[in-house]
């Protein structure tokens, strides 16, 4: 019954994605399922306050958002019978211990709390396809800030990419040239080369591979 967390996205791409929220608050959990309403492709399978309720909805959800669990909470996923599915865990803070238990299981997304509908469906298309990303507050708190204390200048950041940007940036590691970046997102080619302008100035690149090599170095690309 479990899906393949670690499946491309082309082996569970279907015509709707089915998304179901795990929250103890009813009010958060159904805040989070407005943001879906009126998405063609998405739909909301319903809101668990408990593991045991996850596991009963039917048909099997694609993607589950969780609300703001700690390392132990992520832990019971996978021992309390819940369906293995890709993950977006929505939290205002996160340990760095909980979001490194969370990465690790591949296929993650953490969102900083009430996320903006572009940013939640960004960062549910980005687990669905198997990738890991975070927002850059909490990049910020998984990166181990001590290795990096004798690192060269040009490998620090000067300023975080917005979601957009982050977006426009893993999809430019798949090689996209800027008119299907605009396609894809249904924005103007002009826009989509303004993103990508910012993307290179942001990260210091020359070209858009040199942008890409650095948001691999970075953890802004997971491979």
């Amino acid at each position: 019954m479990a899906n393949d967390r670690n499946k491309p996205a082309e082996a569970v791409a279907r015509d709707v994605v089915r998304v179901a929220i795990l929250s103890a608050s009813t009010h958060w959990g159904d805040g989070i399922a407005a943001l879906f309403s009126g998405c063609a492709n998405f739909t909301c399978s319903g809101v668990a306050a408990t593991t045991e309720e996850l596991a009963k909805l039917l048909p099997l959800p694609d993607v589950l958002i969780y609300d703001a669990p700690d390392s132990d909470a992520i832990e019971r996923l996978q021992v309390d019978g819940a369906p293995t599915m890709p993950l977006v865990v929505v939290a205002g803070s996160l340990e760095r211990e909980a979001a490194l238990h969370a990465l690790r299981l591949g296929s993650v997304a953490i969102l900083d709390c009430e996320p903006s509908q572009l940013e939640l469906l960004a960062a549910v298309d980005a687990a669905l396809g198997g990738l890991c990303s975070l927002s850059p507050a909490h990049l910020a708190k998984v990166v181990d800030r001590a290795a990096s204390v004798n690192a060269p200048l040009g490998v620090e950041w000067v300023e975080p990419l917005t979601p957009r940007e982050l977006q426009i940036l893993r999809m430019l590691s798949g090689g996209l040239a800027n008119r299907a970046i605009a396609a894809q997102l249904e924005i103007s080619e002009h826009t989509a080369k303004f993103h990508v302008g910012q993307i290179l100035a942001k990260l210091g690149a020359e070209t858009r591979t040199e942008a890409v090599t650095i948001g691999i170095r970075r953890g802004l690309i997971m491979l």
